[in-house]
């Protein structure tokens, strides 16, 4: 286990060992990680544990529950951008391909639809994520700028346009407690003659629409021109993103290239994750096998994406964030970066604690977009590119 060299007198901090058994897993193994709370009261978990056989969660082979478009054509899954469940057990899929909401039952049987393409009450002109606050369902149009709320009972009760609008909004969106939405966008920075730093602004409103003002502001890469004539952009070569996510009343952060998750209530910084990442470096054969599947079937366009390739630089290390869910248990999970070549999607769980679960590997053809807490939720797309609703289990160490 990793200790803070510097001393707990040094930096004023109270050291002590939290231990923390896993909910909801009979035997399972005890981890422990070391808790440090500093002067300011925030609350620093570093969780160095083994990340061996002991510690994985194991996926069951096919899926519990498989919800596929029916062969009547009555509706269809296309581009599924976002799912989550409602208190009662209800999955929610917001069905971009036909600007819908599509409600199934615990067991995948369809419910309704709700909303459509226009600009009228409980219509969208670009659904692209949803979330709850208390019974309702909140659903974010990024081409209206709106949020539209529906009741548990499927009915439109409002809709809220966003004042001043995001500017550059990433899609991603979260409700803090009833009472605040907070929502990314991304502040754009341009050169034609040098890469310039990004950012990801957490911007906070109220539910009359009005902006109160911006919660974090988090790394977001960077941007250039592959040449100063050129009108095609890039970025360097496995870069790190900042990434946040919502739960309750709590804000999750990261900056994306360390191995730290920072949790947030309102405006204080309330408590860090932070754990041993494995070696995150990029090697030479990474990088040939990048460019290699990036060339790959290029035909006409190969000469721009070589230019691109070589235009921009290559990181050195990997991000150690790319995702951050929270389950119903308040569960942390992380998804980690897929390198080159890898047949499988890794995340990471920690009890709400900070102690380190387990990791979890999911076939690349699995995009999770929700953890229920022994299972997880989310597209699969075959061969073909036909997608379809997977609910598959896992189950804890121990």
């Amino acid at each position: 286990m990793a200790r803070n060299t510097g001393g707990p007198g040094r930096f004023g901090l109270l050291v002590a060992l939290l231990t923390s058994t896993l909910a909801g897993c009979d035997g399972a193994a005890t981890q422990s990680a070391l808790s440090v709370t500093d002067s300011a009261g925030i609350r620093i978990t570093n969780d160095m544990a083994s990340r061996g056989t002991a510690s994985v969660c194991s996926l069951a082979q096919a899926p519990d529950t498989r919800v596929t478009s029916p062969a009547s054509g009555e509706w269809m899954l296309y581009r599924i951008e976002d799912l989550d469940r409602m208190e009662d057990g209800r999955l929610v899929v917001v069905n971009r391909g036909s600007q819908e909401l599509f409600v199934f039952g615990r067991d995948g049987e369809f419910v309704r639809s709700l909303g459509g393409r226009g600009e009228g009450p409980g219509e969208f002109l670009d659904p692209v994520e949803l979330d709850f606050v208390g019974d309702s369902i909140v659903v974010w149009d990024w081409g209206l700028g709106r949020l539209v709320l529906f009741g548990p009972d499927g009915s439109h009760e409002r809709s809220v346009t966003l004042q001043p609008p995001v500017p550059n909004p990433t899609g991603r969106v979260g409700m803090l407690g009833h009472e605040v939405i907070a929502i990314g966008s991304h502040d754009v920075r341009l050169s034609r003659t040098q890469l310039m730093p990004q950012f990801l602004q957490v911007l906070r409103y109220d539910w009359s629409g009005t902006l109160l003002d911006t919660l974090v502001t988090l790394p977001y890469g960077e941007v250039g021109f592959v040449d100063q004539e050129s009108n095609m952009g890039g970025r360097p070569l496995f870069e790190s993103r900042g990434v946040f996510s919502t739960h309750g009343d709590l804000l999750y952060t990261s900056r994306g290239d360390s191995p730290e998750v920072r949790i947030h209530r309102g405006e204080r910084l309330e408590s860090m994750v932070r754990w041993d990442p494995g070696d995150l470096s990029v090697s030479e054969e990474y990088v040939e096998a990048y460019r290699a599947a990036y060339m790959e079937g290029a035909g006409e366009l190969a000469p721009q994406r070589r230019r691109r390739l070589d235009a921009f630089p290559v990181k050195e290390t990997f991000p150690a964030v790319m995702e951050i869910q929270i389950d119903p248990m308040d569960r942390i999970w992380i998804r980690t970066f897929d390198r080159p070549g890898a047949t499988t999607t890794e995340w990471l769980g920690f009890a709400d604690s900070g102690a380190f679960i387990c990791s979890l590997s999911v076939p690349k053809a699995l995009t999770v977009l929700h953890f229920d807490p022994g299972a997880v939720v989310g597209v699969h797309r075959d061969e073909m590119d036909v997608e379809s609703v997977e609910v598959r289990s896992f189950t804890l160490p121990g």
